[in-house]
């Protein structure tokens, strides 16, 4: 039997999920592209902020808070059902897309705040995907260089002030 999340009202999440088999399903702009716009229609359909991600070939990794009644599970079934949908129809595909269930961690503060951010940020470089976090276009360091806020919640002269303090 698996293990009964737990979650806090109002705090942000370090959210990583997995594709089937670390398939590298986003290895290519298209795949990219797929998680982009799902992304997008998700912050449109669901109520929360989402103040970091990246895209990575075989994982996603998001930075998000719930926010009234919207519940992380919801969400994050709703992305992964719905990608899975987009990149099977555009590949002829009826495979899973997804691995296990997606991992979710509350933040405690804002010095981890900090360092889940820079951890995502950093990520495609790691890999050797990029020499910088602002070159990976999937990533929320790009669209904060390039000021797109339209998937980023996020301000670089902003602190984020609702980070809740967890014992």
């Amino acid at each position: 039997m698996r293990k009964k999340r737990e979650f806090v009202d109002g705090a942000f999440y370090h959210v990583t999920s997995r594709t089937n088999n670390k398939i590298r399903v986003f290895e290519n702009n298209l795949g990219r592209k797929i998680m982009l716009i799902t992304l997008q229609d998700a912050k449109d359909k669901f109520n929360f902020r989402l103040t970091n991600f990246c895209v990575m070939p075989t994982h996603l990794h998001l930075l998000i808070k719930p926010e009234g009644d919207t519940n992380l599970s919801v969400i994050m079934k709703w992305i992964k059902t719905i990608s899975a949908k987009r990149w099977n129809f555009t590949h002829g595909s009826t495979d899973h897309l997804w691995g296990d269930r997606f991992y979710a961690r509350a933040i405690k503060n804002f010095e981890e705040y900090g360092a889940v951010m820079e951890y995502i940020d950093q990520n495609p470089v790691v890999a050797g995907l990029s020499s910088s976090p602002e070159e990976w276009k999937a990533s929320g360091a790009f669209y904060k260089k390039n000021e797109i806020y339209s998937l980023v919640d996020f301000n670089l002269h902003d602190k984020p002030k609702d980070v809740i303090l967890l014992p």
